[in-house]
């Protein structure tokens, strides 16, 4: 177990708010205790957890990582135990007060309340994490977004993305009011990274049958993107 997580659970009795930050199947709160017991999540949760898990593959020791449309900020902490230092943004201010005091006692975490297309960081994140995000932006904006992200990246910086893949736009699904682009696949994906300045790495999947992110796998619920700053 890593340093940050030990300190965090040793004063978790004390320290831990439990305001329910759910949010109507668009944002998922795991509650981080010293085990997580995985078969007990929920079918999103397990999806979420998963995601992060992989994209802590991607993390040095010494480095940065932005974890943007940070959500309740479980994930920031779960790759805190890898970076040195983590910046979890998120638009929605009720959501980052309750995560501050939640994690109070991990110091290489900082949240932020922001609008992700208000970002001014430069040449400042050695990686960039960025789960179930680029949906909730009209396509030109999800192009500005990617801009941002690569400014805000050093050199040969990478972002780990994911977006449902191929979701079809539906009444219901605009009624939610969730998100605004729809039809994603790996074709789209690569143009809007190629327009920011990205060269891919890779496309893996991920579903809600076996939540495992792999490159071959059927059926395909979601799309994740590794991408290097170019």
């Amino acid at each position: 177990m890593g340093k940050i997580r030990k300190i965090f659970f040793n004063i978790y009795k004390i320290f831990f708010h439990s305001a329910n930050l759910e949010g109507n199947g668009e944002r998922v709160d795991i509650i981080l205790k010293q085990y997580v017991d995985f078969d007990k999540l929920d079918m999103y949760q397990k999806s979420h957890y998963c995601r992060y898990e992989f994209a802590k593959k991607y993390i040095t020791q010494n480095s940065v990582c932005g974890d943007f449309a940070c959500g309740t900020g479980y994930g920031s902490i779960m790759l805190a135990n890898k970076a040195k230092k983590v910046v979890g943004a998120d638009i929605n201010l009720k959501v980052i007060n309750e995560v501050k005091k939640r994690y109070m006692m991990v110091k290489n975490v900082e949240f932020i309340h922001s609008d992700l297309l208000d970002l001014s960081y430069e040449s400042v994140f050695d990686t960039i994490v960025s789960f179930e995000t680029i949906e909730h932006f009209a396509e030109n904006d999800i192009i500005k977004l990617l801009q941002i992200y690569h400014k805000a990246l050093k050199s040969q910086g990478k972002i780990i993305f994911s977006t449902p893949y191929i979701q079809e736009q539906s009444v219901n699904a605009r009624k939610l009011g969730f998100h605004l682009t729809f039809h994603i696949n790996e074709e789209k994906i690569t143009q809007w990274l190629s327009r920011a300045n990205f060269t891919v790495e890779s496309f893996k999947y991920q579903n809600y049958k076996t939540h495992l992110i792999q490159e071959v796998l059927e059926p395909k619920d979601f799309i994740i993107g590794i991408a290097q700053k170019n």
